[in-house]
């Protein structure tokens, strides 16, 4: 019974040696992929593709690894060997997972009885347009033999183990490792949730334990500083540029009165205003009701509808379809700054989305529903969970302009009313983003 339990104790750790040899090695080559398949951009579009062959050849000469380039219809651009037959299985369903822009998935365990090369391939992208893919063939050698000798080890643990059991030391030493394990997974836990301050004891514990322990702390405290340093950066920037702002706009409001052009600079300083507001905003805090409230309620289908005839003209100007949808009264808080709200969600419709681009107001229960759907890629179930996080954007969009504010700012003005950010896939593909904030019951149709 004893044996029985050791070695299914040991399967797992087996199979966790396998699959870290194989994780490491493809994170490994992922990088080098990833620079592949950056230098692969300019020669895909332009056709000089001697440099490449040049860097392939001598990038397998260096580490034994051969890699090739292939465009968006799978002929081969650039190799360091001949032979290639992307037709092969395994080459087959990479790039069919690859020239789709599909993230990769983690390439299986490596055992030392198998073979074969593990395919790592990475898209070769511009403007959001798949032009092909680098691909490198690894050869798993020598990752093969690590686990081996990670086998070999776990075999004389077993053996140990066993040994152990028989003098009676299952127990103790069982509650001794599980605990901090237990401890640690309960932490890992929390900072998911946003506990960015969770911490663990490192005292008394076996050394490979304290070591694991240490690295979850300075892992821990990396996230914090990284999201400190974000809050930090917002604060200052607004900070910064309230002051010189106020002054430009005192010396631009009096040439006003001599010039029309200036009228125009002044909206605009306005405009740079509320923006710097919205970004002091965004750096406090997101909790609901931080805001002053008061007595009378903003009608939100007015509001968007009285926004909308600007943007109707935006939309026109660049060959864009806006349709405005059901407008149905709802009261709402005024402080909700339903402008600039409008101004990001209609922005990235048109920058990240496609035409036509839908907007409506809505009642729903106890809330008053903003929607904006336009029908281009949409976003996936991953993405869809990040949508309004501080400068996230999504990998699809990261070579357009931007900074990744827009949404966190429309998610922070609407938790300042109580409300909340809701991207999802529509019926017949695109993306819907809903704001929705609390109904006033009071409010007077």
């Amino acid at each position: 019974m004893v044996v029985v339990l050791a070695i299914v104790a040991a399967v797992p750790l087996a199979n966790y040696i396998a699959t870290s040899a194989s994780r490491t090695l493809f994170l490994s080559r992922s990088n080098d992929a990833d620079w592949f398949a950056t230098m692969a951009e300019s020669p895909l579009q332009t056709g000089d593709i001697a440099s490449l062959r040049e860097l392939a050849v001598r990038y397998h000469e260096l580490y034994n690894t051969p890699v090739f380039v292939v465009d968006v219809d799978r002929r081969v651009i650039a190799t360091s060997r001949s032979g290639v037959d992307v037709a092969e299985s395994d080459l087959d369903s990479a790039l069919d997972s690859t020239l789709a822009g599909r993230l990769p998935t983690e390439p299986p365990s490596l055992w030392p009885w198998q073979t074969g090369e593990m395919v790592v391939a990475r898209p070769v992208v511009n403007n959001g347009r798949v032009l092909g893919a680098a691909v490198l063939r690894v050869p798993t050698d020598k990752a093969r033999d690590q686990v081996e000798r990670g086998l070999l080890l776990l075999l004389g643990g077993l053996l140990i183990s066993i040994g152990a059991v028989v003098i009676g030391i299952v127990r103790p030493v069982t509650r001794w490792v599980l605990r901090p394990l237990d401890q640690l997974d309960n932490a890992t836990h929390q900072v998911t949730r946003g506990a960015l301050d969770t911490r663990v004891a490192t005292d008394g514990r076996a050394p490979e334990l304290r070591r694991l322990g240490d690295s979850f702390n300075s892992m821990a405290l990396s996230l914090h500083q990284a999201r400190q340093r974000e809050r930090e950066f917002v604060a200052d920037a607004s900070h910064q540029l309230r002051t010189p702002l106020t002054s430009a706009r005192i010396h631009i409001e009096g040439l006003s009165r001599l010039s029309p052009t200036a009228r125009f600079a002044l909206s605009d300083i306005d405009r740079l205003g509320r923006i710097v507001q919205r970004l002091s905003r965004l750096a406090g805090s997101d909790r609901p009701g931080d805001v002053e409230g008061s007595d009378d309620a903003l009608d939100l289908a007015q509001a968007v509808k009285e926004r909308l005839v600007g943007w109707k003209a935006v939309y026109a100007a660049d060959d864009l379809e806006l349709i405005i949808g059901e407008m149905v009264p709802g009261g709402v808080a005024p402080e909700l700054e339903v402008d600039d709200i409008l101004d990001v969600l209609l922005d990235n419709a048109s920058k990240y989305g496609a035409p036509p681009v839908e907007v409506s107001v809505l009642r729903d229960g106890t809330e008053v529903v903003l929607s904006v759907r336009d029908h281009g890629l949409g976003l996936g179930s991953r993405d869809l969970k990040k949508v309004g996080e501080r400068f996230w954007r999504s990998a699809h969009h990261r070579e357009m302009p931007g900074t990744g504010l827009g949404l966190a700012i429309v998610r922070s003005e609407a938790a300042r009313v109580g409300g909340r950010v809701v991207a999802r896939p529509p019926i017949g593909g695109g993306l819907v983003i809903e704001v929705r904030v609390p109904l006033i019951d009071d409010y007077d149709m």
